[in-house]
């Protein structure tokens, strides 16, 4: 019995700790704050995550005490623009990651304008050293580990679209399925992942029956996890058949051709179509892109005109016509195991018969390097051409097509013909190409966007003879910009202008990418400052010139305090200076040494008189220690206008100045043996 219970125990513990991660871990949905993580368990348990800014410091952790296989768990409080690393297990221990490889970024803030990184591939899923090689080739192209977005073009897992069909040929295939720790997809199906959501209910692979887009279910419904009420930005779809998503200044729709269906009802299309109108309503965002696995044109592995592709037919002649008159930018499909690719088109709803130069908006090759890319305004509602690619050879390939589509400018197919498309966004700018299986770029082109939009700048007010500081404000437009300054030399985005007299300035910047050129004026306006003098008045007063300023008076360099009116009456010996003030511009005088002289003047001989303080505020005092007989005064202004006159009839007199207003004055003194007139300033 004993040995019994100690077999069930050893039992019992390689249950609990035999266990193993078989399947990711991968993320789904990332946002600028959160982030899903997904994986899967041989046997039961937990569900739990580490996460932390380095792999030697997991800190964080979020755990579900549930007791599943398949695990979902959403991380959230997170930072914009971070890498964090994790590891995932149940409670007790950690089953996989805690590596330098085992890392998520976060998106940057909604809106905010960063360069964005595209890889798409579609028809991959095959578990074939192809897939494998379109990965490879792409992991050593430049940047690949900046890859911000991976778009899934649909027909993921073949045959159809089973779970072991995902297990062997997405999540376990050499070289290929390690990119899955670092970096989120963000899926379509195609007609192979639906072979799996309804059984005995499909047709050339393609639903046939009206089922309600809620009730659309299956494998490829159980492994993605979509951001189905806009929490990637977008509008809410309510739905994982199709959603849409935002990163940095670029708007993605992930649509879903196989929501069409042989009744010929176009219900599902329609509940589509209905939301992309309001998705794209709200969408301000620099570049559109919309993505979806069934193409509206191809003559590869399927050829649109062919009259039993209903699909790729209800595409092109119900959802493409919506799209365009939203301006969308790019198309990008799968499907058809080849890679084509259009010039800047529009308006073409019919088979390729109905092709003609009309529709074609930019007939070139779109390669910027040789001066040719396809330049859009960026006015949103003003349909001026989309690109559509095809690109569903990224494991998948067809022997003989005949890519001879009149709306294709390249085209690549053939046997060991496959590859992946590369985006790289930023500002005003989409850069596009078709990267091969074996390193080489077959294709390339680029679409400009003339976005550029000038801020007004607000009217600028300096003093005479100082500079203005002025710094271009702008929205939009490429990393390659020139600016003018008129009528200056200046040539800068900031610029440093020296008007003697107000001015008129017309900033004009060009975008040498697209051509754009646009301008608007700022006003420079000049404050007149005359260099302000010192002078003496009567041998005790500092007279400042010109008048009609204000005043700061300076003994030293030093500010005194009180000293505030255009005339000032010193008490000591000194070096004086005036700095004189008006609307923000102020200048200072040369110093002026000044010579304190006696206190006291003689009003007659042997009659000395003092009158002070000087400058004075609300009184001032005449002192005359010996008052002789019939000694008179009188106060005047500048101009000799008496204000005040009368007797003295103290030694010493208190003149109350309230009702005189700041300035000069003079005390005008009288007797029969003499006159006197002293100046004196009121503050």
């Amino acid at each position: 019995m004993k040995y019994v219970v100690s077999l069930m125990a050893l039992f019992s513990a390689c249950t609990l700790y035999a266990q193993v991660v078989i399947r990711g871990p991968y993320m789904q949905s990332p946002t600028h704050e959160s982030i899903i993580l997904m994986w899967r368990t041989d046997a039961n348990s937990s569900t739990r995550v580490w996460y932390g800014t380095s792999p030697g410091n997991l800190s964080q952790t979020r755990i579900i005490n549930n007791s599943v296989k398949d695990h979902i768990i959403k991380i959230d409080g997170l930072q914009p623009e971070t890498r964090y690393y994790y590891a995932v297990g149940d409670a007790s221990m950690i089953l996989a990651g805690q590596t330098a490889g085992h890392f998520f970024t976060t998106h940057p803030q909604p809106g905010r304008e960063v360069p964005v990184r595209v890889w798409a591939i579609g028809d991959f899923g095959r578990g074939n050293t192809g897939q494998a090689e379109v990965k490879n080739a792409y992991m050593h192209d430049g940047d690949s580990l900046k890859t911000n977005v991976w778009l899934w073009l649909g027909d993921n897992a073949y045959n159809d679209g089973k779970d072991s069909e995902y297990q062997s040929k997405v999540f376990q295939v050499n070289g290929f399925s390690d990119v899955f720790s670092w970096l989120p997809f963000w899926p379509s199906p195609g007609n192979h992942d639906y072979g799996e959501v309804w059984s005995e209910s499909t047709l050339l692979g393609i639903p046939y029956t009206n089922i309600p887009l809620s009730d659309h279910q299956g494998p490829y419904f159980d492994i993605v996890e979509v951001p189905r009420y806009a929490e990637a930005g977008g509008y809410p779809s309510q739905l994982e058949v199709f959603y849409s998503f935002d990163y940095g200044n670029v708007h993605f729709l992930s649509l879903n051709s196989e929501v069409w269906d042989y009744t010929f009802s176009y219900d599902g299309i329609n509940q589509m179509l209905a939301w992309i109108h309001q998705d794209l309503q709200q969408n301000t965002r620099a570049f559109t892109i919309a993505y979806f696995h069934q193409p509206p044109y191809s003559k590869g592995s399927h050829d649109s005109d062919d009259a039993y592709e209903l699909v790729m037919k209800a595409m092109r002649e119900k959802v493409i016509p919506v799209l365009e008159s939203y301006d969308i930018d790019l198309v990008v499909c799968g499907h058809s195991h080849v890679f084509e690719r259009s010039y800047l088109i529009k308006g073409h709803y019919g088979n390729s018969s109905s092709f003609d130069q009309s529709m074609i908006v930019n007939g070139t090759n779109g390669n910027l390097s040789q001066g040719n890319p396809y330049i859009k305004d960026g006015s949103y509602g003003t349909s001026e051409g989309t690109v559509y690619v095809v690109c569903g050879n990224s494991g998948s390939s067809e022997n003989a097509p005949s890519l001879d589509h009149p709306a294709m400018f390249y085209t690549h197919g053939g046997s060991s013909a496959m590859g992946s498309l590369v985006l790289d966004i930023h500002k005003n700018r989409l850069d596009a190409r078709y990267l091969k299986s074996t390193g080489e770029v077959g294709d390339a082109f680029t679409i400009l966007k003339k976005n550029l939009q000038l801020n007004a700048l607000n009217p600028v007010s300096i003093c005479e003879g100082d500079s203005a500081l002025l710094t271009a404000s702008f929205s939009g437009g490429s990393d390659s910009l020139t600016y003018s300054w008129s009528p200056s030399a200046e040539t800068g985005a900031t610029a440093v202008l020296y008007p003697t007299a107000s001015t008129t300035y017309t900033l004009t910047v060009t975008d040498l990418l697209t051509g754009q050129s646009e301008s608007t004026s700022v006003q420079v306006n000049v404050e007149p400052m005359p260099q302000p003098a010192i002078s003496v008045i009567n041998g005790n007063i500092l007279a400042a010139s010109p008048g009609g300023y204000s005043y700061q008076w300076y003994i030293s360099g030093n500010p005194i305090a009180g000293a505030t009116g255009q005339y000032y009456a010193p008490m000591v010996s000194g070096s004086y200076s005036v700095k004189i003030s008006s609307n923000n511009c102020a200048r200072i005088s040369d110093a002026f040494a000044y010579t304190h002289g006696t206190t006291g003047l003689e009003l007659q001989p042997g009659l000395t008189v003092s009158l002070y303080p000087n400058p004075a505020g609300s009184e001032i005092r005449l002192q005359l220690p010996l008052l002789p007989e019939n000694a008179r005064y009188r106060i005047s202004d500048l101009y000799g206008n008496p204000i005040e006159e009368g007797r003295l009839s103290a030694q010493e007199t208190v003149f109350p100045l309230g009702r005189l207003a700041p300035g000069m004055y003079f005390m005008q003194l009288y007797t029969p043996q003499g006159a006197l007139s002293i100046p004196f300033v009121r503050n």
